[in-house]
């Protein structure tokens, strides 16, 4: 009872100093919304592309049967008339040329005995060739390739199964043959010319797709994040030497403390937060609901509980103030550098695009865009309340210690 008396009474003096401090409000506020708008603004135009310029990508036809043919048909006249992807067909060396001038974003080839490969039951690869040069549409175009590649695969379970059974049949094999080229025509058909191939299986990157609403969810993300270290280093500011040896005089530990400044900057910086993401709602022209709202709400305050305890947690175990400041706008820098509010996570390495699963601010600004830009009606805080959790144990558990050494 003592310990919630004590930080209910920091907390309340921690509001009364950040009164206090109007003009240095008025500058926590302002200065991180210019700041992050020339940064987020500057990363926009570097890493969109052009409007109206789609990504090339040749195919070559290397096994130039019926089959082989049907599918380079049907890919390049699906993809044509589209803007954000193209598909022509094109010869082994003129794809090379092409990638050497930086024409084409990739090419990918069906090989020789492609058909037969699949009649058979073979494994049947596409081979791929990246442009260096333009990484995140080879990345885009790779996904394409994948989704083709698996399509194919399902049809080629369907055609052997069926063969399978009609060998046992009295069939002539050019009947037999006759058939299994039927059963891929419907079955490619079916997957390519209705365009499922290109509407459900080639990536959605939200940072071209609607660019604009990305930047400036992403910039409000940053800002947010920029808020709550500016408030919680403002608090420990106030906090002299003198001061401090008199609470531990009185009995008042560092956890007390610490919580009262973690209550308060977590309280301001929503608050602000919230402010400026409802009017970022009604400058896109966003539909957002009243349980979008709480949704996204209660990601983005246990994304904030979450940040505010490991800057938390360097103030308690790392010794100097210069030192401990440092390290603080680290941490916050690489949570926000991580999470893709600065750069996409899509122009991030492969092998590191893996691990971004595990973190809590990607996955807090992901399901954000989700609840945003996508529409989700629904939400899973599973990742982020166990973390919520386990920084809550870590804090309790660097509380306790510190206080046995202090003693």
């Amino acid at each position: 009872m003592i310990s919630i008396r004590n930080i209910l009474f920091f907390t309340n003096e921690n509001l009364k100093q950040l009164k206090k401090k109007r003009a240095t409000l008025l500058l926590l506020f302002l200065f991180p919304v210019f700041l992050i708008g020339l940064l987020v603004g500057l990363a926009a135009g570097l890493l969109i592309p052009a409007e109206n310029s789609p990504i090339r990508v040749a195919l070559i036809d290397e096994d130039q049967t019926k089959e082989s043919k049907l599918i380079s048909s049907l890919l390049t006249e699906t993809a044509s008339g589209r803007n954000y992807i193209e598909i022509f067909p094109a010869s082994r060396e003129e794809a090379e040329q092409l990638i050497s001038k930086n024409e084409i974003s990739t090419s990918f080839s069906l090989p020789k005995n492609f058909t037969a490969d699949l009649y058979e039951g073979e494994s049947v690869t596409i081979p791929m060739v990246g442009n260096p040069s333009r990484p995140i549409d080879s990345f885009i175009a790779k996904q394409l390739v994948d989704s083709l590649a698996r399509y194919i695969a399902a049809a080629q379970a369907n055609i052997l199964v069926i063969n399978d059974y009609a060998k046992e049949t009295p069939m002539p094999r050019e009947e037999r043959m006759e058939m299994m080229f039927e059963q891929f025509v419907d079955f490619t058909l079916f997957t390519l010319g209705k365009d499922k191939l290109l509407d459900e299986e080639v990536l959605k990157n939200s940072a071209t797709s609607s660019p604009m609403n990305y930047f400036m969810l992403s910039g409000w993300f940053i800002v947010f994040s920029v808020w709550l270290l500016s408030f919680y280093i403002a608090l420990v500011d106030v906090e002299s030497k003198s001061m401090a040896t008199r609470m531990k005089l009185f009995g008042v530990s560092v956890g007390q403390r610490v919580a009262g400044r973690l209550i308060v900057s977590l309280f301001v910086s929503s608050l602000l937060a919230g402010f400026t993401f409802f009017i970022l709602v009604n400058l896109l022209r966003i539909e957002f609901y009243a349980v979008d709202m709480m949704r996204f709400g209660l990601f983005g305050l246990l994304y904030a509980f979450i940040l505010l305890s490991g800057i938390a947690l360097i103030g308690i175990w790392i010794p100097g103030k210069k030192i401990v400041l440092f390290l603080q706008c680290i941490f916050v820098f690489s949570a926000v550098l991580v999470s893709g509010a600065l750069i996409p996570t899509l122009y991030f390495p492969q092998s590191f695009q893996n691990l971004l699963s595990y973190l809590f601010s990607p996955i807090a600004l992901r399901w954000m865009m989700d609840l945003v830009l996508e529409g989700r009606n629904y939400a899973n805080y599973t990742a982020l309340v166990i973390y919520s959790f386990s920084a809550s144990l870590v804090l309790w558990i660097s509380f306790s210690l510190k206080e046995r050494w202090r003693q």
